[in-house]
């Protein structure tokens, strides 16, 4: 989805009461929130879901790999708040996309929503997670099993212990995951 079309569904979601917008005047970041309104559509859109997941062809599926959206749902569904009250840094590294495409960083600070950078935001790096896109993918959508996948040397996590061993744990796999 381009960013203009999201930057329009957006606003359409927003003036029909289903979302609300909060921008930070000091960073910029803006946030979206669901309203109570928003919320009552919940079990439709989640029933839905669960259709889509059960129903579409799991190959059909991985055949359109799209790195960005992938990393911008990992983005929402990270939860390292939980476990730690320091700044955390992980690269993820899609060795098979272009030099340009092929790294994604995701910062969690304690109190914030975890950000999402395509750029080299300059900071050490927590852990490194080396990951074939198809393989991290089909973990995301629950068809394969992140230990499965490491197993296979299609996802290689390399840097802290401690976050590398917990990763099931804060990162969550998709809402419709089995």
């Amino acid at each position: 989805m381009s960013p203009t079309l999201l930057s329009k569904r957006l606003k359409g979601m927003e003036d029909q009461g289903l979302i609300s917008r909060t921008e930070n005047l000091k960073t910029g970041h803006i946030d979206y929130k669901i309203t109570e309104i928003g919320q009552e559509l919940s079990p439709i859109v989640y029933s839905l879901g669960k259709w889509a997941h059960r129903n579409i062809d799991a190959d059909v599926t991985l055949e359109n790999l799209d790195a960005k959206l992938l990393m911008w749902n990992v983005r929402r569904k990270i939860e390292l708040a939980k476990y730690t009250n320091k700044k955390k840094v992980i690269q993820f590294v899609f060795a098979e996309l272009a030099k340009t495409k092929r790294n994604y960083w995701l910062i969690s600070r304690p109190d914030a929503s975890v950000d999402l950078c395509t750029k080299d935001p300059g900071f050490d790096v927590d852990l490194y997670v080396n990951a074939d896109l198809k393989a991290l993918t089909s973990v995301w959508l629950g068809l394969s099993k992140l230990a499965s996948e490491i197993a296979n040397n299609k996802i290689k996590l390399v840097g802290d212990p401690s976050l590398a061993s917990s990763i099931d744990q804060w990162m969550i796999r998709s809402s419709f995951a089995s």
